[in-house]
Order: structure tokens, then C-alpha cells, then sequence
């Protein structure tokens, strides 16, 4: 795997040549930074959608079957690792939503797939869905309770400040529980019904029943999953571009975000593998255990950014985070490669 260095460097800075396309547009003022919030719309629920959909359109035989089932494993493995690490870094380091869902989430679709398809091959795209499942499972789920709940909270905090000042009855109250419980039903209902589950659970249907969808559809779902890249790299770039450089190194906990991002999180995961890799079978292919390592060590999710978007929360900050470690995942991802080829060999 340590031959593969050279090759991801290079795909890597053809990424970020996207980004600064992006910076170009505003610095001539083509486009405002107001402009990203529909390309961040068109990515969040049109375009992952349609990645989603076409990865489980893919035909596999039997023996392909088996290793997207092992990458399944690889990319659950991996994704609830995370989770449990920023869950229990949550308390003593305060971290905000933005900086726990930065840590737990990695820019697997946007970043990767034009990776993996330049230096592994197209035939690889089929396993980064694997991670992409998962990490759609637990972004529209986890992910959005994440920010939702911070929200909720400081509703509630309001309510019961207001509550002990106006010294309600306690049928107003009641009324007041009741309504809440309403908020959480209706925020369950936009989850379940979120374009991007609604894509998993079609995308299981294809994949299980073999249904194939007519060639223009097809073909249609199959480009503008494609576009996911280059649109997300613009939206960084656009953003990027209407602030300050000195602005994005200013944040101070933005290294130690990055730091568990792109280092301690996946040599962590690095390392579970490599104690896993004993046991017969689990490690009989590198280079598929090498598509969910990519994945789980890519940047901080663009969602992250775009959620933050949607939800106006630490626009500017998330932003920041998502450009700041994909500008380090040239130093970070070759490093981290290459020691995977030491390590697992």
C-alpha cells in the first residue's frame, strides 16, 4: 500500500485545484458566499442521494458480494469507533456540535470517491458505498439529533427560566410537555423521510430484489452522483474565499479538532485492525480494508458545514474546520497510507 502514496498526493492537490477554482469565483466576484447555501441544498439532498443510489445499483457476483459485506463490516466498525470517541471526549474537552460531529464524521462521499476511483479504479466504488451506508445511517440519525438536541435543550433551559418567573400553573406546563413531545415526533418524521434515508432504503430495494431502473434514469442518477466532488470542493472553495486565511488559523481549538481528526481518530481505528488482522480471513485483501481506511480518514464531513448552514449554527467555525483539515489531509493521508503498509504488513 506504501506504492499508493504518490498517486493520492497527486489526486489529493487536483481536489484542492477545485477548491481554489471556488476562491476564484469570488475573489472576481462571480459568485457570493450566500451562493453556497443552494449548492450545499443541491449536495445535501439531491446530489448524496444520488450516490447513494447508484453505489447499491452496481452489479456484483458472489465473490464481490462477500467483500462488500466485509467492507460493511470495516465502515460499522469504524463509524461506531467514532462515535464512541467523541462521545467520551464530549464532556471533558466541551465540545460543541460542530466540533464532536468534525471529529465523528469524515467527508467519505465528496472527497473520496474521486480518489478511490483515480487510484484504485472505478471497480473499487462499489466498497466506498459500504462506508457511505453507514455514515448516511448515522449522519441523518445521530448527526442531526446532534444539533437538534442542542436546541431543544436551550429551548427547554428558556422555557423553565420563563417557567420560574411567570410561576405557571402546572396544566400550562403539562400543555408545554406535550408540545415538546410533538416538536420530537415531527423532528423524527423529517428524519425518517429525509431524501438521503429514503435513498438507502431504495437503494436496498435495487440491490436486494435486482431491479433494475430504466437506462435514462439511470444514467441520469448515476452523473449527477458524480458531480459530488467537484460540487463540494467549489462550495469549500466559495467559501474559502470570502474570508480571511489569518481568520480560518485564528480559531484556536480548530487543531485540536483537526489533530483527533485526522491523526488520532483513524491510527486509533489503524490499530484495531491491525489486532483484528490475526484472526483468519479478516485481512485477506489489503486494498479493501484500504477503501474504508480512506474513507475513515478523510476530512471533517462537508455536511458538518452544510447542517451548520441549514440550521445557522457555527456557520463560519464549521466551515473553517472543513477547509482547514482538508487543506492538511495532504500531509496527514500519505502519512497515514504509508503507515498502514508498515503496520499491516
Amino acid at each position: 500500500m506504501t506504492n499508493l502514496v504518490f498517486p493520492l498526493v497527486s489526486k489529493i492537490l487536483s481536489l484542492l485545484v477545485l477548491v481554489g477554482a471556488g476562491v476564484v469565483l469570488v475573489k472576481t466576484k462571480l459568485l457570493k458566499k450566500e451562493d453556497s447555501v443552494a449548492l450545499s441544498k443541491i449536495s445535501v439532498f439531491l446530489l448524496s442521494p444520488c450516490v447513494i443510489v447508484s453505489s447499491f445499483s452496481m452489479k456484483v457476483d458472489g465473490k464481490a458480494g462477500q467483500s462488500l459485506l466485509l467492507c460493511f463490516f470495516y465502515a460499522i466498525l469504524a463509524n461506531f469507533l467514532f462515535l464512541f470517541l467523541g462521545t467520551l471526549l464530549r464532556k471533558p474537552l466541551h465540545l460543541s456540535p460542530v466540533e464532536e460531529m468534525s471529529m465523528e464524521y469524515t467527508n467519505c462521499g465528496n472527497f473520496v470517491l474521486p480518489i478511490v476511483a483515480s487510484v484504485l479504479g472505478e471497480e473499487y466504488l462499489l466498497y466506498v458505498s459500504a462506508y457511505i451506508t453507514v455514515y448516511n445511517l448515522l449522519v441523518w440519525t445521530h448527526g442531526i439529533h446532534l444539533f437538534q438536541g442542542k436546541v431543544e435543550q436551550h429551548k427547554e433551559e428558556q422555557c423553565k427560566e420563563k417557567q420560574s418567573e411567570e410561576n405557571q400553573s402546572e396544566e400550562n406546563q403539562s400543555e408545554k410537555e406535550q408540545s415538546r413531545g410533538g416538536q420530537k415526533q415531527n423532528a423524527f418524521l423529517k428524519i425518517l423521510f429525509n431524501p438521503n434515508i429514503l435513498a438507502i432504503l431504495f437503494g436496498v430495494f435495487l440491490f436486494f430484489t435486482k431491479v433494475s431502473l430504466p437506462a435514462p434514469i439511470s444514467l441520469a442518477i448515476s452523473d449527477l452522483g458524480k458531480m459530488i466532488g467537484p460540487i463540494s470542493m467549489l462550495i469549500t472553495g466559495i467559501i474559502l474565499g470570502s474570508m480571511s486565511f489569518k481568520k480560518i488559523v485564528s480559531y484556536r481549538r480548530i487543531y485540536m479538532v483537526t489533530a483527533f481528526r485526522l491523526l488520532f481518530f483513524p491510527f486509533i481505528y489503524l490499530l484495531l485492525i491491525s489486532v483484528l488482522s490475526r484472526i483468519d480471513g479478516f485481512l485477506d485483501n489489503p486494498v479493501l480494508f484500504l477503501v474504508s481506511f480512506l474513507s475513515a480518514m478523510a476530512p471533517a464531513a462537508a455536511n458538518v458545514s452544510q447542517f451548520a448552514i441549514l440550521y445557522g449554527k457555527e456557520e463560519e467555525y464549521a466551515s473553517c474546520i472543513n477547509i482547514f483539515t482538508t487543506l492538511c489531509t495532504i500531509i496527514s493521508m500519505p502519512i497515514l497510507v504509508y503507515l498502514s503498509g508498515v503496520i499491516l504488513k
